[in-house]
Formats: C-alpha cells, structure tokens, sequence
C-alpha cells in the first residue's frame, strides 16, 4: 500500500495539473476518473497521467513514450526513473513538441 506521503504529493500535482489545463485557450477534452487523466487535444493528440500507488510512482504517456516519475524529496518533484528529468519541465515540453500547446506551472 502507498504511504500518505505519496497520495499527498500525487493529488496536489494531479490538482494542479487539472487547474492548469482547464485555463488553456485550447478546448481540451480532460477527463479524469479513477487515478487517471485523460487529455484529448484538438487535433486528437491524447496524453495519459496516472497514479501508481503500488510503485509510488507518477505515469505519463504521450506521443513520446512512456515514461515513469518517482518522487525525489532533494530535488522537491517527480523524477523520471530512466532519465533522471524532472516532471514539470518535460511535460511542459511535451505539450509544445505534440500538441501545440504553450503550458506553464504555477505554484502559487
């Protein structure tokens, strides 16, 4: 079973991920149900953000790839477990390069 520590970090960063993408001038299909997001673009592009509460891990699968985040207190963000990037930033790219769209993280 996942620590709390985990369902706390995964729900904030889902939250604000959510919040995000609702304030995009794009019409986003985000669907979110069950530890899964789901975002369909305009031009039909789909990302998938998931929970994995037996890895404590955070999934992302885009156009890319899949890849796997684990959470790294020193660095204060999810990690990718292959690469060592962080989360924020690479989705910020990914979002660029296969959809089109300029994103950007709050943490206000």
């Amino acid at each position: 079973m996942a620590s709390k520590g985990y369902y706390e970090r995964i729900d904030a960063i889902f939250e604000v991920l959510e919040d995000r993408l609702d304030t995009l001038p794009q019409d986003l299909d985000v669907v979110g149900a069950e530890g899964v997001i789901n975002v369909t673009f305009p031009s039909g592009v789909v990302f998938v953000f998931s929970r994995q509460p037996p890895t404590e891990q955070l999934w992302l699968a885009t156009p890319g790839g899949g890849f796997h985040y684990q959470w790294s207190d020193p660095d204060d963000d999810w990690l990718d477990t292959k690469s060592g990037n962080a989360f924020k930033p690479f989705v910020v790219a990914q979002l660029a390069e296969h959809a089109g769209v300029e994103f950007t993280w709050s943490d206000d």
